[in-house]
């Protein structure tokens, strides 16, 4: 049977939140809270999301007629107070446990008690974040790929607690966003991060060996294995800050393989962040990473 949601929402409305929530208020018909501490933050969240129905207008994936009755749908708010009665939701704030723990504590005090609370994380423990709530059993992990609305694949992770319900409900829901899903189990870096990692940080230790240079790297890869993005230009478009607490995290479970190369973390505090920055592994001031 055809699970029933009759409101849901987002918690973090940066730029994942923001597409995951263009996602998620596709795949049912009532109410779409979407929530960050920032009224800054929200203000560009409602711009992207504008921006993606936009796009579905043109691409005729929505009716022109629906494209304001879909905007009205959505709510934009600092309050937590907004998700009362929420059937489910997907926490996509910062890469931090202790951030995720409080936000889902907040959760379980408003949302409906049979709610599925998901968690985008790329790779902390679903079981230790769901630690901080009453019942765990309704928490499970949906790590999405950037940029939502366009990558298919959604990593379902379940928790040691994870019900068989809140599974399902999950995958249905994505399944209803138009993704595709894996399951996985809740282990450090999950089956994905793990695997780019070791991609990401070989490219990168190539390049400061100086076997070859930042875009022959990708080319490489992009050309050899069929890859739409090289894994440097990969990593400035996730941000190379997360890149270094990713492989810091992995590092601690995996021991060395994981350990980043010095000059990643040395280009993180000069603010050379990737893409959203201007400059990474390569320089993107002029509009175009060369």
């Amino acid at each position: 049977m055809s699970v029933v949601i009759n409101k849901a929402g987002v918690v973090g409305a940066g730029f994942m939140g923001a597409e995951i929530a263009y996602c998620l208020a596709t795949a049912f018909d009532g109410p779409m809270v979407v929530r960050d501490v920032s009224e800054e933050v929200l203000a560009r969240a409602l711009q992207n999301i504008s921006r993606l129905v936009a796009k579905a207008v043109e691409k005729g994936r929505l009716r022109e007629d629906k494209k304001e009755s879909f905007m009205q749908r959505l709510k934009f708010t600092t309050e937590m107070e907004d998700l009362r009665g929420a059937d489910f939701v997907i926490e996509a704030v910062f890469e931090d446990v202790k951030v995720k723990q409080e936000v889902f504590r907040q959760l379980e005090e408003v949302c409906s008690p049979s709610a599925v609370l998901a968690t985008n994380t790329s790779g902390l423990s679903i079981t230790e974040i769901a630690s901080a709530t009453k019942d765990p059993s309704r928490v499970i992990g949906t790590h999405f790929f950037s940029p939502a609305s366009v990558m298919k694949l959604v990593e379902i992770v379940r928790g040691l607690q994870t019900s068989d319900n809140t599974l399902s409900i999950a995958r249905e829901m994505c399944e209803r966003m138009g993704k595709e899903t894996i399951v996985v189990k809740d282990v450090p870096g999950f089956l994905t991060t793990r695997v780019a990692s070791a991609l990401w940080l070989e490219a990168m230790r190539c390049l400061e060996e100086g076997v070859a240079s930042a875009e022959d790297i990708d080319k490489g890869i992009r050309l050899g294995f069929n890859h739409a993005m090289g894994p440097l230009e990969t990593s400035d478009f996730v941000g190379l800050d997360l890149c270094e607490h990713v492989f810091a995290h992995l590092t601690e479970s995996y021991g060395e393989r994981f350990r980043p190369p010095v000059t990643l973390g040395r280009m993180a505090r000069a603010g050379w962040l990737g893409r959203r920055s201007g400059r990474g592994f390569k320089d993107y001031t002029s509009g175009q990473g060369r």
